[in-house]
């Protein structure tokens, strides 16, 4: 929390607490807490969808098209998981992604809100160890990009998914 809304935080919470007492002054500091934090999440939320448009809006340096979700990943590549290789404690996953327009498209924010997971056979998901935060494949090209996934008691995730898109894992004989 900046100094800012710590301050505004602050003067919420004195004002409430001045002309209140006891129970009251509970509920008011709590309604005030409860006003700050949502103010502070949507300013945040904000700011990232900003960054977000501004990406999308403005032409990147190399012309990449920007992508953050996964109508946008289906329309602009082809992908599949080229191999699913087990290690110690984790599964080191190869995904292959095809690019068959003329600019380059960069996938962004794999890193965050469980952009990249893969799901056991019965569905449950595996902890992410490692992802790029972005990647960009070049136009009329093919990219391969690694991750590792912990399945507790599993060797290999029968999916990988990306955004929303789901990525079949072939099983090994």
């Amino acid at each position: 929390m900046n100094t800012a809304s710590r301050g505004l935080l602050s003067l919420l919470v004195i004002g409430c607490l001045s002309a209140c007492s006891g129970e009251n002054a509970e509920k008011s500091a709590a309604g005030a807490v409860s006003k700050a934090v949502e103010l502070a999440k949507g300013a945040a939320t904000g700011v990232g969808k900003g960054v977000d448009d501004g990406r999308k809006a403005s032409t990147s340096a190399d012309g990449a098209q920007i992508v953050t979700n996964g109508a946008e990943l289906r329309a602009a590549l082809n992908g599949k998981v080229l191999e699913a290789t087990p290690a110690e404690g984790s599964v080191r996953v190869t995904l292959g992604f095809e690019n068959a327009g003329a600019a380059p498209v960069r996938v962004t924010e794999l890193d965050s809100l469980n952009n990249v997971t893969a799901l056991d056979k019965d569905g449950y998901a595996c902890t992410t160890q490692t992802v790029e935060r972005e990647f960009t494949v070049p136009a009329k090209a093919k990219l391969k990009v690694d991750a590792s996934f912990s399945c507790s008691g599993k060797n290999v995730p029968a999916t990988v998914r990306v955004f929303d898109v789901e990525y079949a894992v072939a099983t090994q004989s």
